[in-house]
C-alpha cells in the first residue's frame, strides 16, 4: 500500500519526529511504500523513504500550517495515497497521531477571550476541529489515557475513533547488563568524581519543559548537596536567558549546556536523576527512557506519562503549583536512597510494562484503516 505521512516540519531531535520515523520504518518493514510530506526538513534525510518538501511562503507558523494543509491536498490529488497519516492536525487525514496537547483546552482554560480572537488561535482551533469533530472520519491514535477525556469534552469525538497506543521506547535506552562498568567508564571519560551527582534536563523547548523551574529547584537544595550537583542540559534552544538565570542563582559553575545529542542513552547511564518539571507535555517519552536506563525521575504531573513514575516507584510527580522547595525536596529524597534501589526497580519496569510496542500497534491501525478504505 502507498502511505503518505504528513507533518509541518521535521526537526531531528523532536520526540514527535522520532515517533513519525519509527512508525514509518515499521510500516516500511511490513511491505508498504512511504512518502513523507513536510514543509521543512532539518538534518539528514532517510535513504529508505521518499521525502517531499512542499513549498510554503507564509511568514507565521499558523499561516504556514494553514498553507501546508492546502498544498498537501493539491499534492495528494496529483499523487493519491491509500492512507494519509498526519502527525499534526490538518484536514484530509485518515489517521492522526496525537502527540500534541489539546489546543482547545489551552485556548479556553489558559488564555483569555481576546486571545481566542487572534488569527493564530482561530487557525489552530479550526485545524484541530477537522480531526476531532464528532462528525469527522479521522481515526485518532492517542498516546496517553488522559487525552481521551479532554478531546471528548471539547469535540464529543466518538470513542470508536480513539485508539490508545502504548509507549514506544527505544530498546537501546535500556540499562545494559554491564551497566555498572559502562557507568564507571563513561563518568571517568567525562571527569566526573564519584561523589558528584549528575542531573539531566532533556528537551528542545527549554521554557515549556520547565528549565527555569529546574534551575530554581537546584538552587533551593541545601548547600552541602548543591555543591555536589551538576546539571546537564540536553536539547537545542536559546541558551542565553537560562545562562543568565543560572548566574543570578549562583549556579553558573554547576550547569553545562550540551546541545542536541545523539548519545542521550549513554549520558543517562552516566547520570543520577532526570528532572523534567514541564509546564505542558502531552506525553514525555523521555521520562520512560530515563526509567528504563536505570534513573529515577522528578517530573510535573501534567506530563502524560508521569503516572508510570508513581506506578513503578521510580521517583516523584509534582502537582502544580510547584515551588523550588518542592523540587529540591524530591531531589534530596531520591539522592538519599541507595542507587541500587533505582536499578532494581528499573529492571522490574522493563520486564513488566508494555512500553516498546507502539510502532507495531500504530502500523496495525494504519493497515486496518487502509483495508477498510480499499473495501
Amino acid at each position: 500500500m502507498k502511505l503518505a505521512f504528513a507533518l509541518f516540519h521535521y526537526f531531528p531531535y523532536g520526540g514527535l519526529e522520532r515517533d513519525m520515523l519509527t512508525v514509518a520504518r515499521t510500516c516500511l518493514q511490513r511491505g508498504h511504500s512511504i512518502t513523507i510530506y513536510t514543509g521543512a526538513w532539518q538534518g539528514d534525510r532517510p535513504a529508505d523513504m521518499r521525502v517531499v518538501e512542499l513549498p510554503l511562503h507564509a511568514r507565521t507558523n499558523h499561516g504556514r500550517a494553514r498553507e501546508f494543509s492546502t498544498v498537501l491536498q493539491i499534492e495528494l490529488q496529483r499523487e493519491p495515497a491509500d492512507v494519509v497519516v498526519g502527525f499534526n492536525k490538518m484536514p484530509g487525514l485518515d489517521v492522526y497521531y496525537a502527540a500534541d496537547v489539546c489546543f482547545a483546552a489551552k485556548a479556553f482554560e489558559e488564555r483569555n477571550f481576546f486571545y481566542r480572537l487572534t488569527p493564530r488561535c482561530r487557525t489552530y482551533l479550526a485545524l484541530e476541529k477537522t480531526v476531532f469533530d464528532r462528525t469527522g472520519k479521522t481515526e485518532i491514535m492517542l498516546i496517553t489515557p488522559a487525552q481521551r477525556e479532554i478531546y471528548q469534552r471539547y469535540y464529543r469525538t466518538p470513542a470508536e475513533r480513539l485508539h490508545l497506543l502504548p509507549p514506544g521506547i527505544r530498546r537501546e535506552c535500556v540499562m545494559p547488563g554491564d551497566y555498572a562498568e559502562q557507568r564507571r567508564q563513561l563518568r571517568a571519560q567525562q571527569a566526573i568524581a564519584d561523589n558528584e551527582l549528575i542531573i539531566l534536563f532533556v528537551g528542545s523547548d527549554y521554557r515549556r519543559k520547565g528549565l527555569d523551574r529546574a534551575l530554581r529547584g537546584i538552587a533551593a537544595l541545601s548547600e552541602s548537596l548543591r555543591r555536589r550537583v551538576r546539571l546537564w542540559v540536553i536539547g537545542q534552544d536559546k541558551q542565553a536567558p537560562f545562562i543568565n538565570l543560572a548566574r543570578i542563582l549562583g549556579l553558573e559553575n554547576s550547569v553545562t549546556f550540551l546541545g542536541a545529542r545523539d548519545d542521550v542513552p549513554h549520558l543517562m547511564w552516566s547520570a543520577d536523576l532526570l528532572l523534567h518539571p514541564a509546564y505542558s507535555e502531552a506525553a514525555g517519552l523521555v521520562l520512560l527512557e530515563a526509567m528504563v536506563a536505570g534513573m529515577p525521575v522528578v517530573a510535573s504531573a501534567v506530563c502524560g506519562h508521569a503516572h508510570y513514575i508513581i506506578e513503578h516507584g521510580l521517583g516523584f510527580q509534582l502537582n502544580d503549583p510547584m515551588t523550588p522547595r518542592d523540587i529540591a525536596s524530591a531531589i534530596a529524597t531520591i539522592f538519599s536512597e541507595d542507587r541500587a534501589t533505582w536499578r532494581e526497580r528499573s529492571r522490574l519496569f522493563v520486564n513488566s510494562a508494555d512500553i516498546f510496542s507502539m510502532p507495531e500497534r500504530a502500523a496495525a491501525i494504519i493497515e486496518t484503516v487502509a483495508a477498510r478504505r480499499l473495501r
